[in-house]
């Protein structure tokens, strides 16, 4: 069952000091506590009609994962820090068939800015869009896919996995990738694809298999299949998708290889496996989407795009096993890390017909 939580930000007056000061007053100040009284009440007033924009979030895990779903959590979290949001609520491990009812729920509590946080969420949300015009939708397609009032937000994982292919061939032996994604998706195959060619950077023989297990979470048949690619010769591991990347790093604990970690630093978790982690700033796609929501461009709803070079995506190394890399691999990875970050490098996205 999906559990429903709200994280608040109030705007509260002093009472307590303001009854203080009336009490050590006398008489003959009575005139000038009641002005500081109006004042008081006048600049509180003033600060509650300033509403900040709220935002909602659907998960479809747990916001511990260390990956997919605690980044949109962190993200959200950072803004309600900053203040640029009054609050933010968040379901967890939302089916997919009951997106429609807990986006609805949030979109009749009069949120701003609601994102169905997965891309298997996307046909619901832009089902019930229409009826709710005032109120920007997001789901997580990632390939430019926004219509009327649903946003679209691009996941650039292909700019990341392409240096982390560098990096994970200057440590691995057989140079061959196992790569495994919930599903299909342009965003998966964009991620495999650009590991590879990274990979053979450093040997040009580098190769994979990429395979989708039909899941998002199913961190045992991550693990079955990434085992099932070891037999093939595979010590590179690059998932898309939670649940693929923790059955990597389950495989790769028993037979070896490196672990790429995915929207999250997995390095914590498996700091023996996990050679890299993809880091996703969620909070600057969703500053964008709260500034739209203020400003009322909601309809039509822009594609969300901050690529590497401006920030939307970083990569961690495990200090434990960056020894393993090789010095020739790191001085190609600081290279092209250099070309991606100045924008002289485009990581190409491709879309299949």
């Amino acid at each position: 069952m999906a559990s429903t939580k709200r994280c608040t930000r109030t705007i509260a007056a002093s009472l307590a000091s303001f009854a203080l000061l009336v009490t050590a007053c006398g008489d003959d100040d009575a005139e000038a506590v009641d002005a500081v009284a109006e004042e008081e009440a006048t600049a509180t007033g003033s600060a509650a009609s300033e509403e900040l924009p709220t935002l909602a979030i659907i998960l479809s895990g747990q916001v511990n994962d260390y990956s997919w779903n605690q980044a949109a959590y962190d993200g959200a979290e950072a803004l309600k820090e900053e203040g640029v949001i009054a609050d933010f609520a968040y379901q967890e491990s939302v089916a997919d068939a009951d997106v429609e009812r807990a986006t609805r729920a949030y979109a009749e509590d009069g949120y701003d800015v609601v994102v169905g946080h997965s891309f298997n969420y996307g046909e619901a949300i832009k089902k019930l869009a229409p009826d709710y015009p005032e109120v920007l939708f997001a789901y997580a397609g990632g390939f430019g896919d926004s219509s009327g009032n649903v946003a679209d937000y691009a996941q650039p994982f292909h700019e990341a996995a392409y240096l982390q292919g560098i990096l994970t061939a200057g440590a691995a032996e057989n140079d061959i990738a196992a790569g495994a994604a919930g599903f299909d998706i342009p965003v998966c195959e964009n991620m495999f694809q650009r590991f590879v060619e990274g990979a053979q950077l450093v040997n040009p023989d580098a190769d994979g298999t990429y395979l989708a297990v039909g899941d998002w979470n199913d961190v045992q048949m991550g693990k079955e299949t990434a085992l099932g690619q070891v037999d093939g010769g595979a010590d590179m591991f690059i998932g898309c998708g939670q649940g693929p990347t923790l059955g990597h790093i389950e495989a790769a604990k028993e037979a070896g290889g490196y672990v790429t970690g995915y929207v999250g630093d997995m390095s914590e978790l498996a700091p023996d496996v996990v050679l890299t982690s993809t880091v996703w700033r969620l909070d600057q796609v969703f500053r964008e989407m709260v500034a739209d929501a203020v400003a009322g461009n909601v309809d039509p709803a822009p594609y969300y795009e901050i690529t590497f070079a401006e920030g939307g995506m970083e990569i961690a190394i495990n200090p434990e096993l960056e020894g393993e890399i090789s010095p020739e691999a790191m001085a190609i990875y600081e290279e092209e890390l250099a070309k991606v970050e100045s924008g002289e490098l485009v990581v190409p996205f491709e879309v299949s017909e």
